[in-house]
């Protein structure tokens, strides 16, 4: 009878014991962005925190008035000592299933293949790998995170919009997620792109609440798409070149194309859906990247007094946007063999359809890729030209 009273007893144990790690809400800080930079004085990894004040984000009317987050940093030996030291500049524990962003130091990415920064994030489970990163361009991390922003009120939630928005709208920038960068620096036939940001404006200022109460205002922009070889920065791609990189991973859903209509003017076209085929094969050794690219789209813009009623003037609007696509296109391939990178995995590409000549090729890809002949085929067909077919008299 004594034993079956203390079975239960023992279970009831057990499931209260399960509760051992529980923490109250007011006992956690809740990390939504993390940043890692390098001091080379020190020689020591920084990693900068953006928690959220529950005081300054609760009900209307309860706030200080202050900043919405707080940031602050720790330095290490190593990123896990500099993340565990925090706990000497902070009164409660990190939470970090809410980061919405993480930034890497444009001098660490010079200095450290992203592998060991990166590594951190594979094994931790308490971190998700489906985050977007970013490289700060000009400007260290901490300086990046403290720049605030008046429509949105944390400074990592607006970098995070601002990366969704362009890649949505633009095609200059994709969401590159921490688990992209691991498959990129775990494959022999691809390496890493990632959108770069930058400061612009007085960093003091735009640290501060009177940022906010000014029309001169500090900001962040996007700015070019750092490329990596071994798991380093090598170099940035900068301007309309950038949406090849989309382009050609067949993640493009929206992207303005802007074209010569005579000498001095320009039309504009939207390009709202595309899709690419690449195929690559190596031929008397040297490596052939044929790039195939269909777009649809619809005229946005007209600054050329030409009848578009007529067949014949939309099919030369349609020629002059396939030269400029392919001029985008080509100039972005370009661009990543002069750095020796294949950011865009078309020695994945070889990988999947020629395994045998793949073999032969992989240990001198880099080579290959940077002196590979490219053809890029591009067709455009313009299917809408909006409410108005005659153009405004001018």
């Amino acid at each position: 009878m004594r034993a079956k009273l203390v079975l239960p007893f023992i279970g009831l144990l057990a499931i209260l014991s399960g509760c051992s790690n529980y923490k109250e809400i007011n006992e956690l800080a809740i990390v939504l962005g993390v940043g890692i930079d390098y001091i080379p004085d020190k020689n020591m990894y920084e990693v900068t925190y953006q928690v959220v004040k529950p005081s300054e984000n609760a009900a209307k009317g309860t706030g200080s008035g202050s900043t919405p987050v707080i940031n602050y940093e720790a330095t290490g030996k190593t990123l896990n000592e500099a993340a565990g030291n925090s706990a000497n500049f902070f009164s409660r524990q990190n939470i970090y299933s809410h980061i919405q962003l993480v930034i890497i130091g444009e001098r660490l990415a010079k200095k450290e293949s992203l592998n060991f920064i990166f590594d951190i994030f594979e094994r931790d489970a308490g971190v998700r790998v489906n985050v977007p990163v970013l490289i700060a361009r000009g400007a260290g991390v901490k300086t990046t995170m403290d720049m605030l922003s008046t429509v949105d009120k944390i400074p990592v939630q607006a970098l995070s919009g601002k990366v969704k928005n362009a890649s949505e709208t633009l095609g200059e920038h994709g969401q590159t997620k921490i688990y992209e960068v691991i498959e990129d620096l775990t494959s022999e036939g691809s390496e890493p792109a990632i959108s770069g940001v930058s400061v612009i404006g007085s960093k003091k200022v735009g640290a501060r609440n009177e940022n906010l109460e000014t029309m001169e205002k500090t900001f962040t922009k996007l700015n070019g798409v750092s490329i990596f070889r071994e798991g380093k920065l090598v170099g940035w791609m900068d301007g309309k070149k950038t949406k090849s990189l989309q382009i050609i991973d067949n993640k493009l859903k929206n992207t303005n194309l802007r074209f010569h209509c005579d000498e001095k003017r320009y039309n504009n076209i939207t390009i709202n859906q595309l899709k690419n085929d690449t195929k690559v094969d190596i031929q008397n050794s040297q490596a052939i990247i044929t790039v195939n690219t269909k777009a649809y789209g619809y005229i946005v813009e007209l600054l050329c007094n030409k009848d578009i009623s007529k067949r014949q003037i939309i099919k030369e609007y349609e020629e002059k946007a396939e030269k400029e696509l392919k001029k985008e296109i080509t100039d972005g391939i370009l661009a990543a063999q002069n750095l020796k990178s294949d950011v865009f995995g078309f020695g994945e590409i070889l990988h999947a359809t020629q395994p045998k000549k793949w073999k032969e090729s992989r240990r001198k890809w880099d080579q290959l890729f940077s002196q590979a002949k490219i053809n890029v085929k591009v067709n455009v067909s313009i299917e809408e030209t909006g409410m108005r077919i005659k153009p405004y008299p001018y």
